[in-house]
């Protein structure tokens, strides 16, 4: 009983080690005490209920801030939404689960663990749709470590980071070959260090001025009918004064309207800033009409002179958010099953990137850009990224600040500036090396004026994604089972 209350605990420090709490440190402590509790497992089957119980208190704390959408903005009592976010957190959790029971099998070695680990969280970022939050690389983004990044992306910091926390187990714990995970450790933590901090990527253009508008209207009244005209005036009014020459972003969602019902005061803002030198960028819903029938997308429109230039439809939608699954057993069951947005079809991912004032810009729609090999795929024509988001559905929570950190990796993965525009934070101007050039604060309305830097090239992680760190992944737990340590069972 108490090495399983210890697993728990290990998964409660696991989050804390991301924003917005930033104690790095404990992220190879809460890794250490998981696999220490593995080792000391009595059987396989210990093994998952204690991998289990760390994934509870990972994502039982960790995205805990579900509740606010369900509760505060998805009508459903306080009473169903805590128990539906600790349902989700103890089904996500069973990957730990299985990671702890994989493990047990092939030796309980550190090479193993931290090899299926990274494997595990490859599948959880895209089973079902997916759910490719808090991998433990993204803590690593404001180290030196983060050098990785353009090479592995976040699977490379995060294998380095269950590495680092095992192999310390095994060390301490006097197993035979625990010298080799903590060579291989010290040899990537070592490489980072010693690896020039110079991009493989380079400028490709004067600097761009850029404007990002953050209208912070509130969720609780954002979709209601008589916020139509509002909105447009709150966004026609932040964008009035901005100076010539700017390319203009728009949130999220900003337009709560179709465009196809309010094309004409969209490409009037447009042409407005085109004669000026700018361009428009920005998110709405969009209505597609077919003999197939009437398709609802959730989008991103560049606008140029001549009105629209390109429109680009998110690809990966969030269940219950954006589309129902199963909707006809389940939809109209609670109202959260009928929030605003939750009927989308998901676009294709033939899709191009969008075009404005001579650059090429690849788009993310709000939960896109957490998935890293769909980013990388679509950056290697582009000469910035840009994500727009609604994160008002999360309050004040954590959640926003974790969206945030997790999405500046992108731009150290990919080598290029990232433009994050929301509609009331965390709204900020990235650059190559994921470092915040200039933001807004949060819950405020304003437009954060900058700068970014058009970059071309290629990282070694856009070129091969995820497929060398799988492979890796898979020797790392091959060598594990053949040098499998004898377990001491007096420690």
């Amino acid at each position: 009983m108490r090495d399983r209350l210890l697993a728990l605990t290990a998964g409660l420090l696991f989050p804390l080690a991301f924003a917005p709490y930033g104690w790095v440190f404990l992220l190879p402590v809460s890794i250490g005490l998981g696999f220490w509790t593995l080792q000391r497992a009595g059987s396989a089957r210990d093994a998952l209920l204690r991998g289990w119980l760390y994934g509870l208190g990972m994502f039982g704390f960790g995205v805990a801030w579900l509740h606010v959408s369900m509760h505060d903005y998805g009508f459903m009592p306080l009473w169903m939404a805590v128990p539906f976010t600790g349902i989700f957190a103890a089904v996500i959790a069973l990957y730990y689960g299985l990671t702890f029971y994989l493990s047990w099998k092939l030796g309980r070695s550190a090479l193993a663990f931290a090899g299926l680990w990274v494997v595990l969280d490859w599948v959880r970022g895209w089973l079902l749709t997916g759910f490719p939050w808090l991998y433990a690389g993204y803590a690593l983004v404001d180290t030196p470590l983060a050098r990785l990044a353009p090479l592995g992306g976040v699977w490379l910091l995060t294998l380095v980071a269950v590495l680092m926390g095992a192999s310390v187990v095994m060390l301490l714990r006097r197993q035979r070959h625990a010298w080799l995970p903590a060579a291989l450790t010290v040899a990537l933590m070592t490489g980072a260090l010693l690896m020039p901090d110079t991009p493989f990527t380079h400028a490709s253009g004067p600097r761009q001025k850029v404007a990002l508008v953050q209208g912070n209207i509130p969720q609780d009244i954002k979709w209601q009918m008589t916020m139509r005209s509002a909105t447009r005036e709150i966004y026609q009014d932040l964008t009035a004064p901005i100076p010539a020459d700017t390319l203009v972003i728009w949130p999220e969602s900003a337009m709560i309207e179709f465009y196809q019902d309010i094309h004409g005061f969209i490409d009037d803002q447009g042409k407005a800033l085109a004669d000026r030198g700018g361009a428009l960028i920005t998110g709405l819903p969009w209505r597609s009409d077919s003999d197939a029938g009437i398709t609802y997308h959730n989008s991103i429109a560049s606008i140029g002179k001549d009105g629209l230039r390109g429109v680009y439809h998110k690809q990966k939608l969030v269940p219950f958010g954006e589309y129902v699954p199963m909707q006809s057993l389940i939809r109209g069951l609670i109202p959260f099953f009928d929030l605003p947005m939750s009927g989308f079809t998901p676009g294709k991912p033939s899709q191009p990137n969008l075009r404005a004032l001579g650059h090429t810009v690849a788009p993310f729609v709000c939960y896109e850009i957490l998935y890293p090999d769909l980013v990388a795929e679509r950056s290697h024509n582009a000469d910035l990224l840009l994500t727009i988001s609604n994160d008002a559905w999360f309050g004040h929570s954590a959640g926003p600040h974790q969206h945030f950190q997790m999405a500046r990796l992108r731009a150290r993965e990919t080598g290029r500036w990232l433009l994050r525009d929301t509609n009331n934070g965390i709204t900020a101007i990235i650059n190559e090396k994921g470092q915040v050039t200039d933001r807004l604060p949060q819950f405020e309305r304003g437009v954060l004026y900058g700068e970014y830097q058009p970059r071309r090239g290629q990282t070694p992680f856009m070129r091969f994604g995820i497929g060398p760190w799988l492979l890796l992944s898979a020797v790392l737990i091959g060598l594990g089972y053949a040098l499998r340590p004898q377990v001491r069972s007096d420690i």
